[in-house]
């Protein structure tokens, strides 16, 4: 019996230790699910698909499951569950919901009353954007990466739209205007993560000039700001700082090496620096105050993880071609092609290492 328990013991430390504890994520795991509402979604002050979709990425980010977030017996996926078809309009907001489902290892053709897979290839258009002239660029760069975690094609003219919006500087804007000086770290970050979901590497001319771009942004803090020069100040922040943490990490640069090292200061610890004790975290040093998005936002770029954090396979056309041209509806009993149930078994494994 004692050799016994002995043996147990060190497979459950094995175990233990297979898990890595993130730094600053605990904590920030622990605010987040204080913030969840009695529907189980999350959203301020009324929960929405979009922003609980964001805080499915980053639990399962950090190795937790969202199934077990439970809130008065709702959690986030029976939220998007009765809500992830609201938002089949928005690119941006149905690429979420696609990479949140494939992260819970839940198939987004057949989740809801809706397939958001069709839903969003339905929003390509002509001119090769996704969700059309009302969409911001991160929208479409969410969508791409959203095709590469269903493993659906990305098609050319999406990717040929995006890198046609690049600035000279190497960067993009927030609505795709080309004009010198209107880029931004975030919107830069989410087109870099964009191109490598499409297939790029590295040496591609535009993620080059894009990380050449964050090395001459990177303040003395190790941190970035939303952009430098700008007149609303060049402080560091915790969304900027995070998704471009994410857009090196897709590019396959390392932050904590001593190339993104400032002044001993790393864009992992810049970001560290601005959660309070409470585990949420600031946008700014000069703007204390708990932050939902900044928290949400932070948790991926503090577990090493890029998007899409996971990587799935669904059936090639859609289980029940529409009638009507509108959204997709399909059968309650549809499953998914491609074996989801082994693939989702092979990332729980591979999720636990960076």
């Amino acid at each position: 019996m004692k050799k016994l328990f002995c043996t147990l013991f060190v497979l459950a430390t094995l175990l233990m230790a297979a898990i890595p504890t993130y730094a600053g994520a605990p904590e920030a795991l622990a605010w987040l699910r204080a913030q969840q509402n009695p529907d189980g979604g999350f959203g301020s002050p009324a929960s929405a698909a979009g922003t609980t979709a964001d805080v499915v990425l980053a639990i399962v980010a950090a190795g937790e499951d969202p199934a077990t977030w439970d809130k008065d017996g709702h959690t986030p996926l029976s939220y998007l569950a009765a809500h992830g078809s609201e938002v089949a309009t928005s690119a941006g907001n149905t690429a979420k919901v696609i990479m949140a489902l494939v992260a819970a290892g839940q198939n987004p053709r057949t989740f809801s009353t809706v397939d958001l897979v069709y839903s969003l290839e339905r929003q390509l258009s002509s001119d090769g954007k996704f969700g059309g002239e009302a969409e911001t660029l991160a929208g479409h760069c969410l969508a791409i990466m959203a095709l590469q975690s269903v493993s659906r094609p990305i098609p050319a003219t999406a990717v040929d739209w995006l890198k046609a919006r690049q600035i000279e500087d190497g960067t993009w804007s927030w609505n795709g205007d080309t004009t010198p000086g209107s880029g931004d770290n975030n919107s830069t970050a989410y087109a870099v993560m964009a191109l490598v979901a499409a297939g790029k590497s590295a040496n591609d001319q535009a993620i080059a000039k894009a990380i050449a771009h964050f090395h001459s942004q990177q303040n003395d803090d190790g941190g970035f700001p939303y952009i430098n020069p700008s007149e609303w100040g060049t402080d560091t922040d915790s969304n900027s700082t995070a998704v471009v943490i994410q857009a090196l990490i897709a590019a396959g640069e390392n932050p904590a090496s001593a190339a993104w090292t400032r002044n001993g200061h790393t864009p992992l610890s810049a970001l560290l620096a601005l959660q309070n004790k409470s585990g949420a975290f600031a946008w700014q040093a000069a703007m204390p105050d708990d932050n939902l998005l900044s928290t949400i936002q932070a948790v991926p770029a503090i577990a090493g993880k890029a998007f899409p954090v996971a990587i799935t396979t669904v059936s090639a056309e859609p289980v029940t071609l529409p009638t009507t041209g509108g959204v997709l509806f399909v059968p309650a009993g549809a499953v998914i092609g491609g074996g989801l149930a082994l693939l989702a078994m092979g990332w729980t494994l591979r999720r636990y290492k960076l």
